[in-house]
């Protein structure tokens, strides 16, 4: 019996630099799941989560609007992002791209990766780089909730254009352009 897969992969330096690229975005939504959990611990958001078990959906929805007004610092720094999202959105947007990214985003491409013509490519690292952005926002509004219950100071420089173009070239940086 043949293994499909395996008789199809070559490690090449295109392959690997393409998917370096996807071991760090890896990374970077495993601290988000990881930071997620530490914040399912909290006891607010414990109650949080109880309460979504027996709250109507718009009941629940009115508790994540409670929540995320009592942290009017961290809607401050979200708003210097200049996006049209609240934090819930951003959250959701982070835990649907964590997912695409571990479950759906090598689908079809492992085997064929050497043979993407540069227009597929360019699809290819541009949805990486998009869900990557994603979780790095969703993971700094987690950072920044679990710094304010723990009275740390926060800095709004995750916040910032900056700190999202550092990590997303880090996670992106190719040598062979």
């Amino acid at each position: 019996m043949q293994n499909q897969i395996l008789d199809v992969l070559e490690r090449t330096e295109f392959s690997d630099e393409i998917f370096s690229i996807f071991g760090r975005a890896l990374a970077i939504a495993t601290r988000f799941d990881s930071i997620t959990k530490s914040l399912a611990r909290l006891p607010l958001f414990k109650q949080a989560v109880v309460a979504k078990t027996i709250l109507s959906e718009d009941e629940f929805h009115s508790l994540v609007n409670d929540v995320s007004k009592r942290y009017t610092n961290l809607n401050r720094a979200i708003g210097s992002l200049k996006l049209d999202s609240n934090i819930e959105d951003l959250l959701t947007k982070a835990r649907e791209s964590r997912n695409e990214l571990i479950h759906e985003s090598t689908l079809g491409v492992i085997e064929r990766v050497d043979n993407f013509g540069e227009e597929e490519l360019d699809r290819f690292l541009s949805r990486i780089s998009e869900i990557t952005l994603n979780i790095i926002r969703g993971d700094a509004i987690i950072s920044t909730i679990i710094s304010m219950q723990n009275n740390e100071s926060i800095s709004d420089y995750q916040f910032s254009k900056s700190y999202e173009d550092k990590l997303v070239n880090w996670v992106m940086e190719r040598f062979e352009k």
